[in-house]
């Protein structure tokens, strides 16, 4: 049975300017969940306390003694209520600690008091689970059964005390939590001369500073770094958990995980068998889905600005219009700044909802991405915030499983983008596109790494290397990288944070997507007030209820039934019209002269495949020919250049016309110092730093020489990839 106040801190915490404002005018009104207390108090005027245990001890020890007689029962209820009153002030001095410590992941001090004030927690919830026992068997009992259902009053007679060796396994896991978090902030790689974090190497591809190639390498540098160094954090934490597990009487730590910390009413076992079917069927639909988003195009919203209260702002007047109830929830958290989503190089790199259980107030904080998934992960992170917000605090108060959270958030999300159209225009279908592939990847990576951390956990005495040959595995049967990929090793797995922190998570963001595009289809399919109608009547169910009941509680079928992904993934595949999606983007276009072999295939492969370049009748593109001013423009155009023109068609275009055309075409100023030994030009500066334009070997741009046909692929294919891979960088985050 599980410890009900030591796995607190573990279920309520979730990993992803004060603004006041009112509900909004045309709140849609709803009736589904029942009123909490909230403080009147500003996260900006929460202050810390440093807490010991002595006093919660002492006066536990006083009211022991008042048992004896039931003429001290009220006295008893008085000081036990101002204990437990006491104690949510301590778990909430938890949090708001924990929550700098990911405001400022390199706050030595942060993490030490962390440390300490979890210790107290172990030592208070402990003692307080010993008292509880006491009171139900003493005279004065009256008072506090009443609060307790039948389950709970047997948890707490059968209840024992942690032994030193449980405290101290529990201490070092913190430990090491904080080690890891500290160590993942400050991991660099040194790639030619220079030192590359994951946020500075992908800032800088975004802004033009690299070019792709070279974000590509440090990426991987970066990522060699985090496995090497992370990695053998990892693998104190596994055996630490192994032994966990041990003391608490489990054969293997995921089976303890599954059922101790996350309440699970499945097993790994049988998890296992959704594993199967992500790779039979939502693996497919992903790569799919990938491939549409590729071939038919981003837009400009994706590359907008939503950090900060940017994001806030824009979803806001639509709160209202989902119920009356968010919008009271979404008005508490901006008008008492609950929040934190602005940019900091000090944060660590997460996004979660936790809640201030002695202000009954939830807490929501995000590391931006820079992009439109700051957008999305705001509404996820507000279908946490909404259900704490309507969560009954009291000490005893059960919390939803994991599971039910997360389909609490993704459902939102794909709720949500209802009002696409609305808010971004002709770009909606791009973003709705956008969500749906960062959903249906939420499953596919969900079981990826679960299946990934059972091994893990089941393997003795088990080493980095094996961990990365089995990821490698791993991703070659979820799809994540061509049958034909010679590595044997991967490395990015480590780049996961919930791996260290929230072992054996990753598997709720699976199932519950899963569970989520069940309200997202019957909003497709019905009324979409209905559909979410019956996602807020599933918020709003009893949290002591299961992942698998709640489903049944809506009549609906359990994400985890044998035929469910099969089913799922047809009607995704029907109604997103998949396959004549496919069918309608550009087939892909071969030359008789352009082969694997030639450093140009890939790009002018695509940019044919995208109708931005064309061959001759012939069947041939004739690669090394000169570029004409021609084709130039009618590349340009067809990228989306407006009135662009040429004096002579046929002439062949120079390097540095190109440039200077580039230049003009994109609005780029001029910059001093080209690196290279022939020229100096300001245009060809400005593209050689986006890394859109290269030199030779020897260092020469040579200016004056014409452009061939490839090289103006290579060009263009540069700008393809920029807009690409700057919205690839944010899934799995």
């Amino acid at each position: 049975m599980r410890k009900k106040l030591l796995t607190l801190l573990l279920v309520l915490s979730l990993l992803l300017a004060m603004c006041p404002v009112g509900l909004a005018a045309e709140a849609r009104e709803t009736d589904f969940f029942t009123d909490q207390p909230h403080a009147d108090v500003n996260y900006a005027d929460m202050t810390y306390e440093h807490l010991e245990a002595a006093p919660f001890l002492e006066e536990m020890e006083a009211i022991r003694a008042l048992l004896s007689s039931g003429s001290n029962a009220k006295t008893v209820e008085e000081r036990f209520d101002a204990l437990t009153d006491r104690v949510l002030y301590l778990v909430t001095m938890y949090r708001l600690i924990d929550i700098r410590t990911y405001q400022n992941a390199t706050d030595d001090t942060a993490a030490a008091e962390l440390e300490h004030t979890y210790d107290v927690y172990l030592d208070v919830s402990d003692a307080l689970c010993l008292l509880v026992r006491a009171i139900l068997e003493s005279p004065c009992a009256g008072f506090l059964k009443p609060q307790l259902s039948e389950e709970d009053q047997a948890y707490y007679l059968d209840y024992e005390a942690m032994s030193a060796e449980e405290k101290a396994l529990e201490s070092q896991e913190q430990a090491l939590t904080n080690e890891y978090t500290a160590a993942a902030a400050r991991i660099t790689a040194e790639v030619d001369g220079q030192e590359w974090d994951d946020a500075s190497a992908y800032y800088a591809y975004m802004d033009g500073l690299i070019a792709y190639e070279d974000y590509v390498e440090i990426a991987d540098a970066v990522a060699r770094e985090q496995n090497r160094v992370l990695g053998e954090i990892y693998l104190r934490m596994v055996a630490l958990r192994k032994q966990i597990a041990e003391v608490q009487g489990y054969d293997s730590y995921t089976a303890y995980a599954y059922e101790n910390i996350y309440q699970r009413d499945y097993s790994p076992e049988e998890i296992q068998r959704f594993h199967a079917s992500v790779k039979e069927h939502i693996a497919p639909l992903f790569s799919d889905l990938l491939t549409l988003w590729q071939g038919e195009g981003s837009s400009e919203a994706f590359y907008q600005d939503y950090t900060g209260d940017a994001a806030l702002d824009m979803i806001e007047p639509y709160i209202g219009q989902l119920s009356s109830e968010m919008a009271e929830a979404f008005a508490y958290m901006r008008s008492h700044g609950l929040y934190d989503t602005g940019e900091s190089s000090a944060k660590a790199d997460a996004g979660f909802t936790t809640i201030l259980d002695y202000y009954g107030a939830p807490f929501f904080f995000n590391a931006p991405s820079g992009n439109v998934y700051d957008l999305t992960t705001a509404v996820h992170e507000f279908g946490h915030y909404n259900n704490y917000y309507w969560q009954s605090c009291g000490w005893n108060d059960s919390s939803k499983s994991i599971d039910l959270c997360e389909v609490h958030s993704q459902g939102l999300e794909l709720l949500f983008s209802h009002f696409y159209p609305e808010l971004f225009g002709q770009d909606g279908d791009a973003v709705l596109n956008y969500q749906l592939l960062t959903i249906t990847g939420a499953i596919r990576e969900g079981a990826l790494h679960d299946e990934l951390q059972q091994y893990v956990y089941a393997t003795d005495n088990v080493t980095l290397e094996q961990i990365n040959r089995e990821y490698r595995r791993l991703c070659g049967e979820y799809g994540l990288v061509e049958a034909d990929d010679p590595r044997e090793m991967l490395y990015d797995w480590a780049q996961v944070p919930h791996t260290f922190t929230s072992p054996c998570y990753y598997i709720s963001y699976a199932v519950s997507a899963a569970g989520a595009f069940a309200f997202w289809l019957d909003a497709q399919e019905g009324t979409y007030f209905d559909a979410l109608d019956d996602y807020l009547a599933f918020v709003a169910l009893p949290a002591d209820m299961s992942f698998q009941e709640s489903f049944q509680a809506l009549q609906m079928d359990s994400p985890l039934s044998e035929t469910y992904l099969e089913e799922l993934t047809g009607t995704l595949r029907t109604t997103l019209k998949v396959e004549q999606r496919l069918e309608a983007l550009p087939q892909d276009v071969s030359f008789s002269d352009v082969t694997e072999a030639n450093w140009f295939y890939e790009q002018v492969r695509i940019l044919a495949s995208l109708g931005v370049v064309e061959g001759y009748e012939d069947g041939a593109f004739r690669p090394n020919e000169p570029a004409t001013w021609a084709m130039a423009v009618a590349v340009l155009t067809r990228m989306g250049a407006e009135d662009l023109s040429a004096e002579d068609p046929d002439a062949p275009i120079l390097r540095i016309e190109l440039a200077r055309l580039l230049a003009r075409t994109l609005e780029l100023s001029g910059k001093a110092g080209a690196p290279f030994s022939d020229t100096d030009d300001g245009a060809v500066a400005a593209l050689a730093e986006l890394g859109v334009l290269s030199g030779y070997a020897d260092g020469t741009f040579r200016p004056n020489e014409p452009l061939t046909r490839a090289e103006l692929c290579a060009a263009a294919y540069s700008l393809v990839m920029a807009a690409v891979d700057m919205m690839m960088g944010t899934f799995g985050q």
